[in-house]
């Protein structure tokens, strides 16, 4: 994506997030992150942020703290995965149309996502970097090292269990939806101390954590787009059930 792709596909994944109705216009308001701030943290941190979640933070500043979506049940990781094709080419009418013998198991889940207030907008990403990279001081005798993980940026708190991260070694020129080995985004549950145990470490000794969705795009389609919504309603529906007030989809400090 180029900047304004990029610029535009976030107004439009909040706008989506209005027009839901789980949030509303007066949420928001514009951003106070600056590009030094940005460089202060990428140099404070030696990382280079992806390009996406630098205009993401450039974008606006809210108090949102966790979404709630539907989110497909199944692996998402199985390549050439159904769900995977689902979410990298339909609209949330398509997928609203599949019909009932092939729809994906859908749960409402909550995500954890990480405020951008007014003042010092950044604190929740820097407590969230230094959280994440004090872990190798618990791990169980796997020999990782903060040098292991520095490619790691945390974003988000997956279903409450444990960091969503960027995969910075992952380029995005390289992304290919059908091969979960190429995917920038990756999850590490917080209990898990044995990371080799875990499968988070690979055959060659490299952190790779638990492959999880190819791109931070993906991530917003399903939180803040939400395009499962309309099949979520269908099942919903069909089962009698009375349809969710979305409004209570979100959570804010």
């Amino acid at each position: 994506m180029t900047h304004i792709e990029e610029e535009n596909f976030i107004k439009s994944a909040y706008q989506a997030l209005i027009e839901r109705g789980v949030i509303t216009e007066d949420m928001l308001s514009p951003s106070t992150v600056t590009d030094e701030m940005l460089k202060e943290f990428e140099q404070e941190f030696d990382v280079e942020l992806p390009s996406i979640l630098c205009t993401y933070l450039k974008t606006y500043c809210h108090n949102i703290c966790s979404l709630r979506a539907p989110i497909p049940m199944d692996d998402l990781a199985s390549s050439y995965n159904n769900v995977m094709r689902q979410i990298q080419s339909m609209s949330a009418q398509e997928i609203g149309d599949i019909e009932e013998e092939k729809e994906p198991y859908l749960g409402a889940w909550w995500c954890g996502i990480f405020p951008i207030p007014k003042e010092d907008p950044l604190r929740y990403y820097r407590d969230s970097m230094e959280g994440f990279r004090e872990i190798v001081d618990y791990l169980e005798d796997n020999g990782v090292t903060l040098e292991d993980i520095k490619q790691f940026v945390p974003f988000a708190d997956w279903e409450g269990a444990g960091a969503l991260c960027f995969d910075m070694s992952r380029k995005e020129e390289n992304l290919d939806w059908k091969d979960s080995d190429t995917w920038q985004i990756c999850w590490f549950d917080h209990e898990e101390f044995d990371w080799e145990d875990a499968g988070y470490i690979d055959e060659n000794g490299v952190v790779t954590g638990e492959k999880l969705l190819p791109d931070f795009e993906s991530f917003l389609k399903l939180y803040f787009y939400g395009i499962y919504d309309n099949l979520y309603d269908k099942y919903l529906e069909r089962s009698k059930e009375a349809k969710p007030d979305r409004s209570s989809w979100c959570d804010v400090r």
